[in-house]
């Protein structure tokens, strides 16, 4: 049979032709935002195989070495609200975290998580609690993720405008858990609100 490119006959897939996807969140309307790492574009997948896939929104600026780039999504908790997504990113200068709504400005919610050669790894989830735990490589330096007061190589947890969160280990610290090479995932458990890296 012949089928037409980017199409496919098995109905578990619902986009076909992204380049290194790697955040997604889905939306209320059962839609999904779909990132892509090299590209910084932000695509809608529908729920149904064979849709066409819109690009949404394009992050600028990115830095794709080391593994960088656009690396994870987070919807905020109040969306139905704020209308916000969360993004972990590379930039030239740093790693990242930012928040933007669809069609608004891009916002720096957190800047300063060291980049490197290696180990751009950053992750988002948000915990039941309301506040957004950030996980971060440790840049290619395994004495960032000990150092206290580094950014790198921790699960850092902050309120939705970067600050740090109450009742973390080190009053005043955004640092929740340290020592990490990459975060290359967290979840959170919904019954419990416990975090798992």
């Amino acid at each position: 049979s012949s089928k037409s490119p980017g199409t496919s006959s098995d109905s578990a897939v619902l986009a076909t032709r992204l380049k290194a996807p790697t955040g997604l969140v889905v939306m209320p309307d059962s839609t999904a935002l779909v990132g892509e790492r090299t590209t910084g574009r932000i695509v809608r997948v529908q729920p149904e195989p064979n849709q066409p896939v819109q690009t949404v929104r394009t992050i600028p600026g990115l830095s794709t070495k080391g593994g960088g780039g656009l690396l994870d999504l987070a919807l905020s908790p109040n969306y139905g609200e704020d209308n916000l997504i969360f993004a972990y990113i590379t930039t030239p200068t740093d790693n990242r975290v930012v928040d933007f709504t669809l069609k608004g400005p891009i916002t720096t919610v957190l800047k300063g998580i060291p980049r490197g050669a290696s180990d751009n790894t950053g992750r988002l989830a948000f915990s039941g609690d309301g506040n957004l735990l950030v996980g971060t490589g440790d840049a290619g330096h395994p004495a960032l993720a000990e150092s206290p007061t580094s950014l790198a190589g921790k699960v850092l947890r902050i309120s939705d405008i970067g600050k740090a969160a109450a009742r973390n280990p080190t009053a005043g610290s955004r640092i929740y858990a340290s020592g990490f090479r990459r975060t290359d995932g967290l979840c959170v458990d919904p019954a419990t609100s416990k975090a798992f890296q």
